[in-house]
């Protein structure tokens, strides 16, 4: 494993994203001075939670957020949040964590790929507070689930994985004791000293306990002589209730002896039944033995029926369905072709009717116009012979009277003119009737299509109407689909919100637990207090001048408890003496017994200090002095166990004040007046003022209690949500249906309004047409009522001209002739007339006829059309019986085969047949066998229960009774008597304590049952007292070997930096952990030196050598330095450069240095640059000795 990548966004002065690669090997970060690159070494610390013990140069979690520190600028405005955050992505490639690891780190299994692990941390500031965040692939998480993962591949804190600047200088100006510290961590063996810890408790337990017994043991001694008296009495009473119980017994031996008799009765029927039931078993086994065979040779014939064809009958039949199937459907495609066919037949024959209809329709015509023709003939045969008798008339009038003729001739050439007039008259009205007759049929067309319009719009608004409420209702459906969603939503994040409480009461409730098991455990007789081993010592041994522990002699409320223990700390173990010479005596006594180490207190040397003024500030209580009550001769005591420390509410109003007093709020955290900050879970202090009102266990064990009932309600509340989600996700799928549902209508009501819609627009289209038609035809029929008003009118004239002549004609001489002219010019005016009715009805025939015949036309193409269809149906009907003959052809084959599989199954079947028949006999005898077996078998389980009633009634007897002698059982009445007169005897004693027997033995019992414990608790304090030393023992050579290790890496590792000598020197040998640790160096040629008499440069490179010494002892994947070579010459920063590029092929190295000797080594290098607005920027990085590549912040 190693840091593959590091992305920076906010962070301290990488104000810009940035993303630094880092490489498996040695990585050289370099830049100026102030240029940032040191911030990157900081973001590993600050990103995978390394910087709880080490700092990264910063008071407080917002000020690593970038700011570049221009009043004014949009960059430098913190009214908004701020943030800042970090990535470190480690590759994982070859499974240093595994995926399980990584799941149970992050609590889920949504962790994408492991073999990239990315750690991501974020701090966020907002007007009023700040937030810190952490990230495992994605998923938040804990600080400590990040270490616990990080710990499982060698990355923690104390194995020195990153070294910071001030390390160096840190292990330089340690204490001896400190430096021995870091070999304790290392060496892991506080786990001794916590096992250690452990034991001191069970034997300060197991000496309490046998205090304890020898308590007890002289109170049984002391029972035992009370009991004595009282126990001779009850034994008198026993004895004579023995003797009425012996009495008692002979009447219950009479009883077994009538119960032994009715037993013998039984068993002898029992034993009739026995013999019954297994006849009929026997009766039933033979039975099912012939039906198993029966069943046997059924099965095998089954088997026969079966290989002989019933599977090959079942795949025939199959085939034959399939067959039938095919031939379905064939059929069902040959009954569409003939409801095609009977469809195109009933329209050709429709078509023939209507076509014979229309035919003679038009031969009827023909003959109507052949007749009116005929007629018309006839007419004009009339009509010329009257003109030619007129004519005649005429002549003869002419050979009269020329003026006459010329009247007459002119009468004539008018009566022409009027009836040429006529005529064109006739042919007009013609015309115009025959367009009269268009218009009415394109004016009933234009009424129908408007009828149409009006319907089709008469439906459009209650469409428009219905798609405008489903599109309300469609609205209101998306409304309340989003209110359901948003309250999932909602109900969603206050379920996550309450588990996240929930989880964090939890971890409450654990770490509230483990405190009070501890506590528990160290419990003493004086509360819930556990002092201190030497503390515990004085206390015991009641020496005179010492009054007690400072928690025993103060008193505090509970709701101070917490806050005023908090600020006395380890002071409430002190012990409180008359005088100094009180006090040295208890420590010679400590010593003389090896008891361990004490503070005390001595009255005469504590002065009472007076208090400074109360701040007048809301949320300050009081100072803690006022709040704990104690004697008065104890004042100066308190008065330096709690000095001027001021108890406020929070933490707000401590920071309000921090630096003008000492301050412990009531949840017990403690802010110096220097400005150190100490708080979190968990108690300030192990110890309490044991005579407050509520100790600290039970103060813990009401939290508990709080904090369970919390979570109780929570898990209700949780329920409820989940509840409520499930409910809410039943609405939210019925309104989605809903809402599809509507959808579905409206487009629906859309496709309804565009089809009427399209209708309208047709129909428009249709009137229009007919309308623009009929336009032009009125403009035709305008010209005709033109030509008519003009043929009328010139036929008046003509008229009127024609009775002008004819009143000249009647003064004329020849008027017999002109009476005669006229009759026949009426004659011929009728003819005439009657010729122009008959042109008029041949027109109208013809026109009939035009009709007929263009309907003819249209029938014919019906037929034609129909005839077509029936054909292809035709064919259709002739291909499919085509392939329902081939199928039925497959199908009689297949029926064939069945006959022949039938045939030869029938046998088999009959034979199979006969074997059930005699199977189903042969199994209801067995049945009734069975039945009578069972009949016999519940007679003798009824006799057998009464033999064993009898037999637990002859036994509860026999043990109450007990082996006697039938003979010599007295007389029913003399047994009686002799109860009687024991009874009177055992009430002339009464009261009698039965129990003192029993209690006497018991007590007895007890006291030897105690001297035996008591025994044992000797022995295993004996035996707790060697695990100590075995605890020891262990702590001191599992430290040795961890020393020795380091020991000879830093032998090593020294030589090879200095070619000289060092090695670690322990200041006690034989008790490493009553002193510290030092280290001797011998530096080139110089003489043996302790750290404090070397130079600057050497006691870095001792200082360096010690840290690679750790690094080697307890080997991580991945190493940061950070200027490390700083205090380094160049000859030894040469040796540090050779020492890491040597270590680099077992493990990451990345340090920062703008040194020579380390830049040359490297294989990589990444430079750090200074740009605008205080912003680090990658400028370049330095892959081995090829290219270079170029990224900068931006990148």
């Amino acid at each position: 494993m190693h840091i593959k990548t590091v992305i920076l966004d906010g962070f301290k002065s990488f104000g810009r994203p940035t993303e630094i690669p880092f490489y498996q090997d040695f990585t050289v970060i370099t830049g100026p001075n102030g240029s940032g690159k040191s911030n990157i070494i900081d973001a590993v610390l600050f990103a995978l939670g390394l910087a709880r013990t080490r700092g990264i140069r910063a008071e407080k979690l917002t000020d690593l957020i970038y700011n570049p520190g221009h009043a004014g600028e949009s960059d430098g405005d913190t009214s908004g949040p701020r943030e800042a955050t970090v990535t470190v992505v480690l590759d994982n490639q070859e499974k240093t964590l595994d995926r399980t690891q990584v799941v149970n780190a992050a609590g889920t299994e949504s962790v994408g790929s492991v073999e990239n692990i990315r750690v991501k941390r974020r701090v966020k500031q907002t007007s009023d507070n700040y937030y810190s965040y952490y990230y495992l692939n994605g998923r938040s998480c804990n600080l400590s689930d990040i270490q616990d993962l990080l710990a499982q591949a060698g990355i923690t804190p104390e194995g020195y994985n990153v070294v910071m600047q001030g390390d160096v200088t840190e292990i330089i100006n340690m204490t001896p004791y400190q430096r021995r510290g870091i070999i304790d961590e290392i060496a892991g063996v506080a786990e001794f000293d916590a096992k250690k810890d452990d034991a001191f408790v069970e034997l300060d337990a197991v000496e309490e306990r046998i205090e304890e017994a020898d308590l007890r043991i002289e109170e049984k001694t002391d029972r035992l002589a009370q009991l004595e008296d009282e126990r001779e009495t009850a034994l008198a009473y026993q004895e004579l209730k023995q003797e009425r119980a012996k009495y008692e017994g002979y009447l219950k031996a009479a009883e077994l002896e009538e119960k032994r008799h009715s037993l013998n009765e039984a068993e002898e029927k029992a034993d009739e039944m026995r013999a019954a039931v297994e006849e009929a078993t026997s009766t039933v086994e033979q039975r099912r033995r012939h039906t198993s065979r029966l069943e046997a040779e059924l099965r095998d014939l089954t088997t026969e029926i079966e290989r002989k064809g019933e599977d090959e009958q079942l795949r025939i039949k199959a085939e034959i369905e399939e067959i039938k199937g095919e031939i379905d459907r064939h059929e069902n495609a040959i009954t569409t072709a003939q409801e095609r066919i009977a469809a195109a037949e009933d329209e050709r024959r429709e078509a023939f009717v209507k076509l014979d209809q229309k035919q003679e329709t038009v031969e009827q015509l023909t003959d109507d116009i052949r007749s009116v023709k005929v007629e018309k003939a006839s007419t004009q045969s009339d009509l010329n012979r009257l003109e030619s008798e007129l004519a005649e008339v005429e002549a003869e009038i002419a050979e009269v009277d020329t003026e006459y003729d010329e009247l007459k001739s002119e009468l004539a050439t008018a009566k022409q003119r009027r009836e040429t007039l006529k005529t064109a008259r006739n042919d007009c009205q013609r015309k115009k009737d025959r367009l009269l007759d268009e218009t009415r049929r394109r004016a009933s067309s234009i009424t129908e299509a408007e009828e149409t319009i009006e319907h089709k719009r008469e439906l459009l608004p209650d469409l428009e109407t219905e798609l405008s409420d489903l599109q309300a209702e469609r609205e209101t459906a998306a409304t309340n689909l989003q209110t359901i969603k948003d309250a999932v939503e909602k109900l969603r994040h206050d379920k996550q919100a309450k588990l996240d409480e929930l989880e964090a009461i939890k971890e409450q409730i654990q770490a509230k637990q483990s405190e009070y098991a501890s506590l528990e455990a160290r419990a003493s007789d004086d509360g819930d207090v556990s002092w201190p081993r030497a503390v515990t010592t004085i206390l015991r041994a009641d020496r005179k001048g010492v009054h007690g522990t400072v928690g025993q002699l103060g008193t505090v409320t509970s709701e101070y408890a917490t806050a005023c223990e908090t600020a006395a700390g380890s002071r409430l173990a002190q012990v409180v003496v008359d005088d100094d010479e009180v006090g040295s005596t208890c420590i010679e006594y400590l010593k003389q017994r090896n008891a361990g180490r004490a503070t005390f207190l001595p009255i005469t040397k504590m002065d009472d200090r007076g208090l400074s003024r109360l701040p007048n500030r809301p949320g300050v209580v009081d100072f803690a002095r006022n709040l704990v009550e104690y004697d008065t001769q104890y004042a100066g005591i308190f008065s330096y166990v709690l000095g001027s420390t001021l108890v406020v509410e929070s933490m707000e109003t401590a920071r309000s004040l921090m630096g003008d007093y000492r301050m412990v709020t009531l949840d017990g955290d403690l802010v110096e007046r220097s400005g150190a900050m100490t708080g979190g879970s968990g108690s300030g202090t192990r110890f309490s003022f044991s005579k407050s009102g509520n100790g600290r266990l039970e103060r813990i064990a009401t939290e508990i209690a709080s904090l369970e009932d919390d979570r109780q309600q929570l898990q209700d509340v949780i329920r409820d949500l989940e509840g409520d989600i499930d409910d809410a996700r039943d609405r939210l799928t019925s309104a989605r249906d809903r809402r599809r549902e509507i959808e579905a209508k409206i487009s629906r009501v859309n496709e309804r309004i565009d089809d009427v819609k399209s209708e309208i627009e047709s129909a428009e289209e249709t009137i229009d047409r007919l309308r623009r038609k009929r336009a032009s035809v009125d403009e035709e029929m305008q010209e005709l009522d033109t030509e008519l008003t003009e043929l009328d009118r010139d036929i008046e004239t003509v008229t009127q001209k024609i009775e002008t002549l004819e009143t000249e004609l009647a003064d004329s001489a020849i008027p017999e002739l002109t009476t005669e002219a006229d009759r026949l010019s009426e004659e011929i005016a009728s003819k005439q007339s009657q010729m122009n009715d008959l042109d008029g009805r041949v027109s109208e025939l013809r026109l009939k006829k035009e009709y007929a015949e263009d309907a003819i036309e249209e029938l014919e193409s019906t037929i034609e059309n129909a005839q077509t269809r029936k054909a292809d149906a035709e064919e259709t009907i002739e291909y499919n019986e085509a392939a329902i003959e081939r199928r039925e052809s497959r199908l009689e084959s297949k029926y064939t085969a069945i006959e022949e599989l039938e045939s030869e199954l029938t046998e088999l079947k009959g034979e199979r047949q006969g074997l059930q028949e005699a199977l189903t006999a042969v199994k209801e005898r067995q049945t009734e066998a069975q039945e009578t077996l069972e009949r016999r078998q519940s007679r003798f389980d009824s006799i057998t229960e009464k033999i064993e009633e009898l037999n637990h009634e002859i036994s509860t007897l026999e043990a109450e009774v007990g082996d006697y002698d039938p003979t010599a059982i007295p007389e029913h009445e003399t047994v009686e008597a002799e109860i009687e007169r024991l009874n009177t005897e055992m009430s002339a004693l009464e009261p009698v304590n039965m129990l003192a027997i029993d209690e006497y033995d018991s007590v007895a019992d007890a006291l030897a049952e105690l001297k035996e414990r008591r025994d044992i608790l000797v022995e295993e304090r004996s035996a707790i007292e060697k695990r100590i030393e075995q605890f020891e023992a262990q702590k001191k050579e599992t430290f040795m070997r961890a020393y020795e290790a380091i020991n000879t890496n830093f032998t090593d590792i020294f030589e090879r930096l200095s070619d000289g000598t060092g090695e670690l020197h322990l200041e006690n040998p034989d008790d490493p952990f009553d002193a510290g640790l030092t280290m001797k160096a011998q530096p080139g040629d110089k003489p043996i030196q302790r750290l404090a008499a070397m130079s600057g440069g050497e006691k870095s490179l001792t200082a360096l050598a010690f840290i690679f010494a750790i690094q080697r002892h307890k080997p991580a994947p991945f190493y940061a330095l950070d200027e490390v070579d700083a205090f380094l010459d160049a000859a030894n920063a040469e040796r540090v450069g050779e020492m890491v590029d040597n270590l680099a092929s077992d493990a990451q190295f990345v340090v920062v240095s703008h040194r020579s000797a380390l830049l040359e080594r490297s294989e990589r290098a990444v430079g750090v640059t200074m740009q605008g607005d205080n912003v680090s920027a990658v400028t370049g990085i330095q892959l081995g000795d090829a290219d270079t590549d170029r990224a900068t912040a931006d990148d």
